[in-house]
């Protein structure tokens, strides 16, 4: 595509796009307001598209020509020069994207498409800032690390355009990820929602005693998070149905699941020494003795790409 790309906010997420649209020979600005954290990035960055060489092309890959792809800049104006793509990953706070999509949409050509990466605020709260052209603002929330997870959750606001949509998929598509556009503007999108429903229930798990944090992500890794990787949800219960289907399959564990859901957990903030029960289990956690954040991000990293792969090949 050779497209110009701005990636706003230089912290980690922001980083890892970075990586992943210059290894895909996108031109990229790299733009924030602090010296320090650009020059974190740039380590960041090369760290990796050396990694994504290591992985995916043995080494092989012109590692030095990808990061002649990237720039960095302070100013603003200069990272949204001639750009067609915008993807913001400011801090998580609904009055610093608001102030960021007010100034983006002065100063970008109306043509361009202004991307956040939240997690969980609303678009639509944030396009109302960019009062010149609010229909090309959109959310592009990547699962982490952007640069591995396929994902991408494409959630529009009232204001956006179908344009400005499709664009966005099409962006994101070209770069080899796995978009969904989202139909409403929810808190936590689709997969946040999904991962925040087993978190409270992973909680709870430990709060009551039941299992520790190793033991939990154990079942999680190899009983259903391997089917997950493989048929999702829906898909995997169609299957449990047998030839029946999902129509049986809902008919057949109605009962069973009236059942189990009474006795999950149904609070809504962290209940009480929660966090020191959970704090206090990691401490035996076997990976994390043995092993500093670093080589556990590169492990991570790693394994998330050996299933990437089986993916791909897998169709």
């Amino acid at each position: 595509m050779g497209i110009k790309v701005a990636c706003i906010g230089a912290g980690t997420v922001g980083s890892s796009w970075a990586a992943l649209f210059a290894w895909r020979g996108c031109r990229v600005v790299v733009y924030d307001p602090f010296p320090e954290a650009l020059r974190k990035a740039e380590e960041n960055i090369a760290r990796t598209v050396t990694t994504l060489s290591e992985i995916f092309l043995d080494g092989k890959a012109g590692v030095d020509e990808v990061l002649r792809r990237v720039t960095y800049t302070e100013s603003l104006e200069e990272a949204l020069s001639g750009t067609q793509y915008v993807q913001e990953s400011a801090v998580e706070k609904l009055e610093v994207k608001r102030s960021l999509f007010e100034e983006m949409d002065n100063i970008a050509d109306p043509e361009t498409v202004l991307a956040t990466s939240t997690s969980g605020l609303s678009i639509t709260e944030i396009q109302k800032a960019a009062k010149k052209h609010p229909e090309r603002c959109i959310t592009a929330h990547p699962y982490n690390p952007p640069h591995l997870i396929p994902l991408v959750e494409v959630v529009p606001g009232e204001l956006t355009s179908k344009r400005c949509i499709d664009r966005t998929v099409e962006f994101m598509d070209w770069l080899g990820k796995k978009p969904i556009v989202v139909k409403k503007d929810v808190p936590g999108m689709v997969a946040n929602r999904l991962a925040a429903a087993l978190w409270r229930e992973a909680v709870n798990l430990v709060y009551q005693g039941i299992a520790t944090p190793e033991e939990i992500d154990i079942a999680v890794k190899y009983g259903p998070g391997i089917r997950w990787a493989i048929t999702g949800v829906y898909l995997t219960y169609h299957l449990g149905g047998g030839a029946g289907g999902m129509k049986y399959f809902l008919e057949f564990f109605k009962d069973h699941y009236k059942r189990l859901w009474s006795d999950l957990a149904c609070w809504s903030e962290y209940p009480d020494n929660s966090f020191e029960a959970i704090l206090k289990s990691m401490e035996d956690y076997k990976v994390i003795k043995r092993m500093a954040y670093d080589e556990l991000t590169k492990w991570r990293d790693e394994q998330l790409a050996k299933i990437l792969k089986l993916l791909i090949e897998g169709g």
